[in-house]
């Protein structure tokens, strides 16, 4: 008889303890913290040290290692950890998976039972260290499938809860603010907002010069080339951040709540009407003045009103990135890589072509989709020589296609 199949069959005698183990079984741990704060780290830490002790010098298995996933809710599939031992227990692999809870493996229960079921085809058993459940066990996925259900419905209860607590603070006008994104502010001890100098200079110089009529991508370009700090995740400046501070109504004393909620589903979704919303007006010190902030958004505005024909069509063949349209101080215009005028020569050689040249080429055969625009050269002198290919994003061959 086949050694692999005596060996699979011997396994599974062990997993449903009918016999004593003639060979170590396989094993894994799986353990999920749903934020990434100090805290919740710790805890990740703690649970793979207890998996580490418990089958490191155990001679009855093959210990495989801890797979983990930190900041990601449970209810979502797509979680690195997760898929990766599933991946391996695909692959034959893994002989039984080892977690703390239900909730810490899968909050979703339909496909908490999918995964479990998947695995229990392929002779891979889980283990729930709290409830006491290991799925190859013929009681194992009744218990189960009552427990995940009991588990939803808790969640269920829980975001309601959360929800209804959100409410009442934002009636109460307690403003509910993440200052770990939000430059410029802190937090007193009582949780009041409050400015922190350093930061709100830059704000203020940020508003400045947008309201001197410096748009966005311009001023991303001034403070990258600057070293301007950031002061937050990402240690360079980006459009979207920049408009999302001209936009924050924070900025001159005043809270918008819930501006975002929590559908059913466990997702967070922008607020366009669904809920409620509460505007709390002289809630905290402003770093800006109101009639600034104003202007900022009358300008804002004006700029998001004006399409150009070519708008959201055009790629950069270095890069990928979109191309937009910049008015240059005299007075021609140009479409350019934005990734180039955001990020400068370090991120990209930066594709440009001017309006009219542009204009001229699409005479014939207008850009009716998502299009790259790639410079070709035909001699020595770049400035004089250069031409143009056009091709559709949809035309180039796949894997070659950047966003």
């Amino acid at each position: 008889m086949d050694k692999q199949v005596i060996y699979a069959r011997v396994v599974t005698q062990i997993k449903h303890n009918s016999i004593t183990p003639s060979e170590p079984v396989r094993v894994c741990a799986y353990v999920r913290v749903s934020t990434s704060h100090d805290e919740q780290l710790n805890s990740l830490q703690s649970q793979t040290e207890y998996y580490n002790n418990k089958f490191d010098n155990n001679p009855g298995y093959v210990f495989l290692g801890v797979y983990s996933d930190a900041g990601i809710s449970g209810s979502k599939e797509n979680r690195p950890g997760f898929q990766a031992i599933l991946e391996k227990a695909r692959a034959g692999e893994i002989d039984l998976i080892y977690t703390k809870s239900i909730s810490r493996f899968a909050r979703n229960t339909l496909m908490l039972l999918q995964v479990v079921r998947e695995l229990k085809a392929i002779d891979v058993g889980i283990v729930f260290e709290e409830e006491n459940i290991h799925t190859l066990k013929s009681e194992g996925e009744l218990m189960l499938s009552v427990l995940a259900g009991i588990a939803e419905e808790e969640r269920k209860s829980v975001r309601s809860n959360v929800q209804w607590a959100m409410r009442s603070k934002c009636l109460r006008g307690e403003v509910m603010v993440n200052t770990d994104i939000l430059i410029g502010f802190g937090k007193d001890d009582s949780g009041k907002l409050i400015i922190i100098p350093e930061q709100a200079k830059v704000v203020q110089e940020l508003f400045r010069m947008y309201l001197d009529g410096t748009p966005a991508y311009k001023i991303v370009s001034i403070f990258n080339e600057q070293g301007t700090p950031s002061f937050g995740r990402h240690n360079h400046w980006n459009k979207n951040r920049v408009l999302s501070i001209i936009s924050n109504e924070k900025y001159m004393g005043a809270a918008m709540m819930q501006k975002s909620f929590i559908a059913e589903n466990g997702k967070q979704l922008p607020n366009r009407g669904q809920r409620d919303r509460y505007w709390v007006e002289d809630d905290h010190p402003a770093i800006v003045s109101r009639a600034d902030w104003d202007r900022a958004q009358q300008i804002r505005k004006k700029r998001v009103r004006k399409t150009y024909p070519f708008s959201g069509l055009l790629r950069c063949s270095y890069c990928g990135s979109s191309m937009i349209r910049v008015k240059h101080n005299g007075g021609y215009v140009s479409w350019i890589c934005s990734r180039y005028l955001h990020e400068r020569k370090s991120a990209c050689i930066g594709a440009r072509i001017t309006e009219p040249r542009l204009i001229e080429i699409t005479k014939e055969h207008p850009i009716t989709e998502p299009t790259i625009i790639e410079e070709v050269y035909n001699g020595p002198n770049k400035r004089k020589q250069k031409d143009y290919r056009l091709t559709p994003v949809s035309a180039r061959p796949e894997g070659q296609q950047k966003d």
